[in-house]
């Protein structure tokens, strides 16, 4: 990486950071009225904005593409005004020169991002939902360590984890007589979770007191016929947020080979990865709004920064209506998540074209 890179590079990552720190907390602020409408005596103020904080990458990473147009057309305005531009051009840098320089800062963005949504995103804001649900529900079942646990009369159900954030798994029952004996034993390694209440247990084996004796046996797959739903397990009632990127695949996987609808996991996977790319193209996209415009003409360079601004507005705005249009129409997820990206490589096309080489 030359000088040049490494200086356009820091300039775009100020103003990145800049734009980041403004609208996130705009942003922040919205989702913490919202949170404190749900405040009373056991989901408290401090709890609110525990997950308020905790859920910042997430809004980071939705607003991603926004953030890194707003960014770099900050970055490149204050070049240009700072005849910096024109001094890189009196230099012999060239605008494809240039835009090499702001597309290697771009493809930093977009690993960073990449690697944001898997490790540091999806962990808070899984830790941010489970400490609310436990928060607003007042409940201790959950336990560190120990999982969930349920009893209906004279049987105790327990789920250790959830595999990918949905799949629970270290599963056992426990069913005793009238007068306390351990009548039967299961163990599951884990379960499928079908429409609302159907659980099949998976890899079982059962501990049964028969006539005396403790007789043990392995299945494949046990029917469980209805049980808990998503909504009486709390931990089953998590949002796609709170999933890696590798954790959506496996799950829409797993729903798929089970023969469950996997549409909105399919749909949040490819989002995923799609949204790092989109900020990427926005990156590049702030070059024909800044370079090649005379920074004297004050009206028409500020029509160009703020026409940029608006298009990353409704490009946020758009997607949303375009992923929910989608789905609800049926479309392929992919094809679905696609649209945008395929929209905004369009559009840079058209402003790369009139651009002055």
């Amino acid at each position: 990486m030359s000088r040049l890179d490494r200086y356009v590079a820091a300039a775009l990552m100020k103003g990145w950071v800049l734009v980041l720190l403004v609208v996130v907390s705009v942003f922040s602020l919205f989702a913490l009225v919202v949170e404190l409408d749900h405040v009373d005596n056991s989901y408290q103020v401090t709890d609110a904005l525990m997950f308020v904080l905790l859920t910042v990458p997430r809004r980071a990473l939705d607003l991603a593409p926004v953030i890194a147009l707003l960014g770099s057309l900050i970055a490149l305005a204050s070049m240009a005004r700072n005849n910096e531009l024109m001094a890189m051009q009196a230099a012999g840098v060239t605008p494809a020169r240039f835009t090499r320089s702001v597309a290697m800062a771009a493809a930093l963005l977009v690993l960073s991002l990449g690697l944001s949504s898997e490790y540091v995103s999806a962990p808070l804001y899984l830790r941010a939902e489970t400490q609310r649900m436990l928060a607003r529900n007042g409940s201790g079942n959950l336990l560190a360590g120990r999982g969930l646990w349920s009893n209906d009369r004279r049987r105790f159900f327990n789920v250790r984890g959830l595999r990918d954030g949905y799949i629970p798994e270290g599963i056992d029952l426990y069913q005793f007589e009238p007068d306390g004996r351990l009548r039967l034993s299961i163990h599951a390694s884990h379960a499928e979770v079908k429409g609302s209440r159907e659980w099949t247990l998976i890899d079982v084996w059962r501990k049964q007191l028969l006539d005396g004796r403790l007789v043990t046996r392995h299945q494949e797959r046990l029917e469980m016929g209805d049980f808990w739903s998503r909504d009486e397990l709390p931990l089953l009632s998590f949002s796609t947020a709170a999933m890696s990127v590798t954790g959506l695949y496996r799950y829409a996987a797993h729903l798929q080979a089970t023969g469950q609808r996997a549409g909105r996991f399919q749909l949040a996977f490819w989002q995923r990865i799609t949204r790092p790319l989109a900020a990427g193209i926005m990156a590049l996209l702030a070059i024909p709004a800044c370079f090649g415009a005379d920074p004297r003409r004050n009206q028409a360079f500020a029509r160009r920064v703020t026409a940029g601004a608006v298009a990353g507005i409704l490009f946020y705005l758009g997607t949303r209506i375009i992923y929910t249009s989608g789905m609800l129409l049926g479309f392929p997820p992919l094809l679905v998540a696609l649209v945008p990206l395929v929209l905004l490589v369009s559009a840079g096309g058209v402003l790369f074209s009139r651009m002055r080489w």
